[in-house]
């Protein structure tokens, strides 16, 4: 009898278990909600972001007063809920622009037509010594393409970007924007807004372009970079975030934009400065602070709401 009462007792536990539990028991009970819903705790499903958005408005307008221009992008990916600011304000890209250009990469790679081990050869018309170090290599030296596509995420190097570049063609882009639905990204002065930009790393997240696995790795890849002087100045070190940063230092414009993957609450945040003021170093410092206050503020909201 012990036994039975035994197995009685086990059985009725694994039902109960599989019951809360099992993805196709929480789908055929919730047909009409997003099956991923049961992955993530009611706690984690933030009610409103409304005291956010009101504390993003009142610091935008604070630093616009000073005569600064931003624009800027909130969401919570666990809901999808966000915060535009200025979404119609265009920014020039700096090294945002190569984001497209490593999507389209490796978009060649899942269809096969490149491999992450195929070499390409540094020209000399290639060479540009604003950011990274490649253009020190001799002319005719040969780099794989996860070399390449590496040193454009992490360094940001414009080398290797213009290697990339070179090799890859116009319909290789239009297919990227086609697909994304992002043909307007770029205005005709080739400016950006931080809205339409953080649809590139909601696309990564979710791995609606690429595959999970070429997402992921573009993602990680961003997690390493070094340039973690603007929003990264608003997170704790120990918090990922995957981002790419663009600076433009005489037109006085800095953007940052990326995934802050905080326990169970992950948010993209993408803001865009164009910082008014005399001289170039005093203009990353001012930059710094916006960026630092903005991040901070979204990074308290998350964790302690």
């Amino acid at each position: 009898m012990m036994l039975v009462a035994v197995l009685i007792a086990s059985n009725f536990f694994v039902f109960f278990f599989y019951r809360q539990k099992s993805p196709s028991y929480h789908i055929s009970r919730y047909p009409l909600i997003d099956p991923a819903r049961h992955l993530i705790s009611q706690e984690h499903f933030l009610s409103t972001i409304e005291p956010l958005r009101q504390g993003f408005k009142n610091t935008v307008a604070q630093y616009e007063a000073e005569g600064h221009s931003l624009g800027l992008y909130f969401e919570y990916l666990n809901t999808g809920a966000n915060v535009s600011i200025n979404q119609d304000s265009r920014f020039w890209p700096a090294s945002l622009s190569k984001m497209p250009t490593v999507l389209a990469a490796m978009k060649k790679i899942e269809k096969e037509e490149w491999r992450l081990t195929n070499e390409l050869v540094l020209f000399s018309e290639d060479k540009d010594q604003r950011f990274g170090e490649l253009y020190k290599k001799p002319t005719g030296t040969r780099f794989t393409i996860e070399e390449l596509i590496k040193e454009t995420l992490i360094n940001s190097d414009n080398t290797a970007h213009r290697i990339l570049v070179r090799n890859l063609s116009s319909e290789d882009y239009t297919d990227c924007f086609s697909a994304l639905g992002m043909e307007e990204l770029f205005d005709e002065d080739y400016d950006i807004t931080a809205k339409e930009f953080s649809r590139i790393f909601r696309t990564l997240y979710n791995a609606s372009y690429l595959n999970r696995e070429n997402s992921q790795l573009v993602l990680r890849w961003l997690a390493e970079t070094s340039f973690n002087e603007l929003l990264a100045g608003g997170l704790p070190s120990d918090i990922l975030f995957s981002h790419k940063i663009g600076e433009e230092f005489q037109l006085g414009v800095f953007l940052d934009s990326g995934i802050v993957y905080v326990p169970h609450r992950p948010y993209l945040l993408t803001v865009m400065v164009k910082v008014n003021g005399v001289g170039e170093d005093a203009r990353f410092e001012k930059a710094k602070e916006i960026m630092k206050n903005l991040s901070n503020q979204a990074y308290d909201f998350v964790v302690n709401y």
